[in-house]
């Protein structure tokens, strides 16, 4: 999709903008040029980008995608502060260097072992509930307080 010729910036082809594109062309939308509504954009980009941070700071210790709400607040934090640019792409780049590294030839028999042995440990752990418990989900409910 190209932008209109109102939209579109003098910016080099190699230009990467700070944080999501999609982000980046709705704050060039919003703010334009104005000092106010940049300013605007800043204070809330900040406050909302602060809060999904430490709600995924939470989330590591609590139920939650701790890792995914950490990355969404770095990229709105990216489109204001070039800290959080930076940490953003190296994050992206150690991430990818990671699944990368998983999925090579090398580790690729390491990694179906443990898929192998997990999956045995759950077949296990779901023969032994049945063996005791039958097919009677009313124990595990239980737990929750749902039956």
């Amino acid at each position: 999709m190209s932008l209109p010729s109102s939209e579109r910036s003098t910016q080099p082809d190699d230009f990467d903008p700070p944080g999501p594109d999609w982000l980046y062309r709705l704050r060039q939308r919003f703010a334009g040029t104005s000092k106010y509504r940049q300013l605007l954009w800043r204070v809330v980009a900040t406050f909302v980008g602060g809060a999904i941070l430490l709600a995924g700071l939470a989330m590591l210790a609590l139920p939650g995608p701790g890792w995914a709400a950490i990355f969404l607040g770095l990229a709105v934090l990216a489109t204001e502060y070039a800290w959080a640019h930076r940490l953003l792409r190296f994050s992206k780049d150690k991430a990818q260097g990671a699944a990368s590294a998983a999925f090579s030839r090398q580790n690729r028999g390491r990694a179906i072992a443990i898929a192998i042995i997990v999956l045995l440990l759950v077949a296990a752990l779901v023969s032994w509930y049945v063996y005791y418990n039958g097919w009677s989900f009313d124990r595990l409910l239980g737990w929750f307080g749902l039956g």
